[in-house]
């Protein structure tokens, strides 16, 4: 699938019409939409992989002193195959090959950042870059105040994507990520990088980004070679707060073949915990919607938060 591109230019001028509608068209029918020229993204982009690099690097006991207390309601840290989606065949699969760093963006006292590498300098200005941007975008899309999306509540939370190579053969899932719609708001993604021993290579034909479009019947590869585009993805809570307005964009991530392992960024933007929402979306069907809602009808975004984390938790 090609891209629907803006410029970082457009989204300065809220009265671009051309833009607005290669926007909306991107995100109404395609559910993904790319921003070229947002000031130094591939720099920071690169600065950032290299610190995830070395973090991957580091060994595994000692990536997994910096992960979250789930008992205690901690979400930020190191993890290592800890979700599970369903696979076409409708059975639960575990992403076993995916690890993941979670951090707030900006930075905030409960992050746990590495000692022995400084993950956070790259991370924390990628992700506010990619923060900032996103918030233009939902402006664009008129997804803010106006429809009970405050955006100075609106938080930043990042997550490291590191997809390992799959040495098993036995392994039979063809995923590094299983299908599934993303909960928060909205969602930025940098491009992914791939490697083979330590070298960066190209994107395996038949690996990477899917999303199944909006008006579409099957998952279409994302063809994002070009590392100066920042991508963008729609989340649930959008779609209930505009009542279908905006549909989430459902996606998975589909393994490489051999000694090839993946990495990327995603900042996701979550409303407040107490932003309260009157949804009349298809998605009120949803039994995280019947199992949270108030006797109004209402739905509070950290009660969707907690049965999402619920739904989708392999541990």
């Amino acid at each position: 699938m090609e891209l629907e591109i803006i410029s970082y230019a457009d989204l300065l001028d809220p009265a671009n019409i051309q833009a607005t509608q290669t926007l909306k068209k991107a995100l109404c029918e395609k559910g993904i939409l790319g921003v070229c020229d947002v000031p130094d993204f591939e720099n920071k982009s690169q600065a950032y992989i290299q610190a995830a690099c070395q973090f991957s690097a580091l060994r595994d006991e000692v990536k997994e002193q910096y992960a979250p207390d789930r008992d205690v309601g901690e979400t930020e840290g190191y993890e290592l195959g800890a979700e599970w989606f369903k696979d076409q065949g409708d059975q639960w699969q575990v992403d076993d090959k995916k690890a993941s760093f979670y951090a707030v963006v900006p930075d905030h006292p409960k992050n746990k950042w590495p000692h022995e590498v400084d993950l956070k300098t790259a991370y924390q200005a990628l992700g506010q870059l990619m923060f900032d941007t996103s918030k233009m975008v939902l402006q664009f899309l008129g997804v803010n105040e106006a429809i009970g999306l405050a955006h100075a509540e609106i938080s930043g939370y990042g997550r490291m994507l590191h997809y390992h190579q799959e040495r098993d053969t036995r392994n039979l899932n063809p995923n590094w990520c299983g299908a599934h719609f993303d909960h928060g708001v909205f969602t930025g993604l940098m491009p992914a990088y791939y490697f083979s021993g330590g070298e960066e290579v190209d994107e395996p034909e038949e690996a990477g980004l899917y999303i199944f479009p909006t008006q579409g019947r099957n998952f279409e590869k994302i063809k994002a070679a070009d590392k100066s585009i920042l991508l963008f993805q729609v989340g649930e809570f959008a779609q209930l707060a505009t009542h279908d307005q905006i549909r989430a964009t459902k996606h998975l991530v589909k393994k490489a073949k051999g000694n090839i392992e993946r990495y990327t960024f995603a900042l996701f933007n979550s409303a407040g915990k107490n932003t309260l929402i009157y949804p009349q979306s298809e998605l009120t069907q949803d039994p995280r919607y019947f199992e949270y809602k108030q006797t109004d009808g209402g739905l509070l975004y950290g009660k969707w938060e907690q049965a999402s984390y619920a739904r989708y938790r392999a541990l």
